[in-house]
């Protein structure tokens, strides 16, 4: 297809002139935004639904603020923390804890000096009762083989290749299912843990790449979030980019872009809510075209590609639908968790028959705000469920306080529930396999080539055009809308 062919007039009736637009309102999209304002300029942001930040979002529990989103960012790379201080919010790292695996047979403390599970030293007393003594030997041993030319891009492939299928079972599953909610072999391992190939190759081990990728870490908890509530971020930043000028216009949603000499029609239409919730919102209201040099799509794969379609070459592998993802959110009166019995939280193993959840998280032991501004003995968890390739999935208080009472090891009864929510997000992230980055990285390459050419000065940003998380979409974003300038 030749998009050069694609080039219209203009025949809509007076379209906005606007120094840029950005579509899609989520993390991603506000970070832009925001970015483009401390540039100089007033861009237009238009969200289709109603309401900004996407993921990142709070609520309240017993009268509490907290994240029943995204609640915080791998802090691999500094961005996300500079992002922070430039807006004036505050930087917390949670409470120091171990996380802690629940299988059907066993339920143990995960090894802190690992990535992803995958641990630096396999004679840690913790690895060794994760997997018991032979079998941290024979993985062990695995590892001092040589080294291939080429190891394996999968998650699954290259911890079993090196460390054997316990160490994968016991130690890596559960964490790809709860923080990526998806199998390790369809998770890019240079996407969930960018450098580590490249470590293991040059040190000759997983083991040893591993070390080596965590001495480049600060030391201490892995994830940070903001004082408050994650959610406090895109409040902000959408606060001052408005301050600044830009417009921010929610229930519009883009559908059409097409180029206009070295310029961007934006065809947007006012939107109202979907009757099925979980699908987007239906353009059904006034139509008004922008005019702009610079445009930055910020929405989900989907609604990008759409868009793109006439811009570029779009095609490539079907994308893996991300899975359900259901929270039960509690606040209970209950002394008896005081301690912590699981640390911040816990993973239940893929498999396990005994709890339907996925993982727990002890809210307001993880983080310090959160817990104190918790009364004595009120204790936030949240019971999560959803795992890939599940369609549906049934939520209710009374199992998640089944889920909870086994995994904490503590008896917990509904008299005792003081406010509950439970919520489910749809459209979640699709894993990033192989093929998929491959993509996704092809996309990037042709919009970079039409922005070299003179005719584009548009930017692709967002969760899953960016790598896998905030920590990813923050230093993207802000890249992408200052190369538009």
């Amino acid at each position: 297809m030749n998009h050069d062919s694609e080039d219209v007039t203009m025949n809509t009736p007076d379209p906005h002139t606007v120094d840029a637009v950005v579509i899609g309102g989520g993390m991603a999209g506000l970070v832009a935004a925001w970015q483009l304002t401390q540039e100089g300029l007033h861009p237009v942001l238009v969200e289709s639904r109603g309401y900004t930040g996407g993921l990142v979002a709070g609520s309240t529990l017993a009268g509490i603020s907290y994240d029943i989103g995204a609640e915080g960012w791998a802090i691999r790379l500094p961005d996300t923390a500079d992002l922070a201080e430039e807006l004036g919010v505050t930087v917390e790292k949670p409470r120091t804890a171990p996380s802690w695996v629940y299988f059907d047979d066993a339920c143990f403390a995960m090894p802190g000096n690992a990535i992803l599970g995958i641990p630096a030293d396999l004679s840690d007393p913790a690895v060794v009762i994760a997997l018991g003594a032979q079998e941290a030997a024979r993985a062990a041993a695995l590892d001092r083989a040589p080294m291939p030319d080429e190891l394996p891009r999968d998650l699954r492939t290259l911890v079993e290749s090196r460390m054997g299928p316990e160490v994968l079972r016991r130690l890596v599953t559960p964490i790809a299912g709860g923080i990526h909610a998806a199998d390790p072999h369809l998770l890019s391992a240079d996407v969930v843990s960018p450098g580590l190939r490249a470590a293991a190759q040059s040190t000759g081990s997983l083991a040893a790449g591993v070390a080596l990728c965590r001495s480049r870490m600060p030391e201490g908890p892995v994830v940070a979030s903001v004082a408050g509530g994650m959610f406090t971020m895109p409040a902000e930043l959408r606060r001052q980019a408005e301050e600044a000028g830009a417009r921010i216009m929610t229930r519009v949603g883009a559908r059409k872009l097409t180029r206009h000499g070295d310029q961007w029609l934006v065809e947007t239409a006012g939107t109202s809510r979907n009757p099925n919730p979980s699908l987007p919102p239906v353009p059904d209201g006034e139509v008004r075209t922008f005019l702009t040099p610079r445009v930055v799509v910020a929405c989900s794969a989907g609604p990008a590609t759409d868009l793109l379609r006439s811009v570029i070459d779009v095609s490539g592998p079907e994308m893996v639908p991300g899975a359900p993802i259901g929270h039960v959110n509690l606040a209970l009166q209950a002394p008896e968790l005081d301690d912590s019995p699981r640390g911040n939280g816990m993973l239940v193993a893929p498999g396990t028959t005994s709890v339907k959840a996925k993982a727990l998280t002890h809210m307001s032991a993880k983080w310090p705000s959160l817990g104190q501004s918790c009364p004595d003995g009120l204790h936030l968890l949240r019971v999560s469920y959803g795992r890939s390739g599940e369609t549906d999935v049934a939520l209710s208080v009374e199992r998640a306080l089944e889920d909870a009472s086994i995994l904490l090891g503590v008896e917990l009864s509904s008299n005792q529930v003081v406010d509950s929510q439970i919520i489910h997000w749809t459209g979640s992230l699709a894993p990033t396999t192989p093929e998929t980055r491959a993509w996704r990285d092809g996309l990037h390459r042709q919009l970079e080539e039409l922005n070299q050419s003179g005719r584009g000065r548009i930017g692709l940003v967002g969760a899953w055009a960016s790598g896998s998380g905030i920590a990813a979409l923050v230093p993207q974003a802000r890249h992408t809308a200052r190369q538009l300038v």
